[in-house]
């Protein structure tokens, strides 16, 4: 719960940027919004992530990953996260274009890190009730859903100014 809220706050700060902010329109509140949770959520708190994996590998995987400790894989995906969470954190300078990137790698992330928790789920013998697979679905598939549905929202209406001022 407490990943979630994170989230929404920070989906919050994004919009009140956009509206509060000179230039609001329907394009730069997307924006505001996909940059707090890239740089905020993917990036920020995800070089969290990556310093504790680094830093305390077994605590991840067991807390965190849903695997046994002692697998050198963590310190590997920490580096990866560092790596991710950098690039998210770029957001806050640099736009346009660039903001694919890190909404295609966050986002194949979280549908695989969804998918993954249902596998791991099954394999440990829990049954995959609809609760367990909206549960994983709200904890780690939405978000890749709100950084789909954002940077669409956002190229939609951008290319539609653009559109506007040729006309």
């Amino acid at each position: 719960m407490m990943w979630q809220l994170i989230e929404l706050s920070l989906l919050g700060a994004g919009a009140a940027h956009a509206y509060f902010t000179p230039g609001r329109s329907p394009a730069r509140l997307a924006e505001m919004m996909l940059v707090y949770l890239l740089a905020g959520y993917c990036g920020v708190t995800m070089f969290a992530v990556g310093v504790m994996a680094v830093v305390n590998p077994d605590w991840v995987a067991v807390n965190m990953a849903q695997v046994p400790p002692g697998n050198a894989v963590m310190i590997w995906a920490g580096f990866l996260f560092l790596g991710l969470s950098i690039v998210s954190v770029m957001t806050i300078w640099l736009r346009g274009v660039f903001l694919i990137a890190p909404v295609v790698i966050w986002s194949i992330y979280w549908a695989g890190a969804t998918y993954a928790h249902l596998v791991a789920d099954q394999h440990n013998g829990h049954a995959l009730t609809s609760e367990v697979v909206l549960g994983t679905f709200v904890s780690h598939g939405l978000i890749a859903v709100i950084l789909l549905v954002l940077s669409g929202l956002l190229w939609r209406y951008s290319s539609m100014r653009a559109r506007e001022a040729v006309a």
